[in-house]
């Protein structure tokens, strides 16, 4: 992650995202590259630790990639019940959405 912040462009852009809005930054990073090298990535644009820690914990539900123990679960459903894949997914997905809906409300 320390690589990716440093590229011009990608640092440039977190920079000028993250002011102020590390919550929200850090739960949709975490939605794309998992919350812990979300965290590791964000933590050198922002002096508000509190709000990023906040925001990838609120990250870690959503999508299977947004927490290796996600990911865990579901290549332990496919290699057991490998017909259960996308019931899995669905499940997985209604759940993390009801759960989110049911935390922001």
């Amino acid at each position: 992650m320390g690589n990716v912040g440093r590229i011009s462009v990608f640092r440039d852009f977190l920079q000028n995202i993250i002011a102020d809005r590390e919550i929200y930054t850090s739960i949709i990073a975490s939605q794309v590259i998992s919350n812990v090298p979300a965290a590791l990535l964000l933590s050198g644009f922002t002096e508000d630790f509190a709000g990023l820690i906040i925001g990838t914990n609120l990250g870690e539900p959503g999508t299977l990639i947004a927490s290796m123990a996600s990911l865990i679960s579901y290549k332990y459903v496919a290699k057991e019940a490998n017909d259960c894949k996308s019931k899995y997914i669905v499940l997985f997905t209604v759940g993390n959405i009801i759960f989110w809906r049911l935390l922001f409300c």
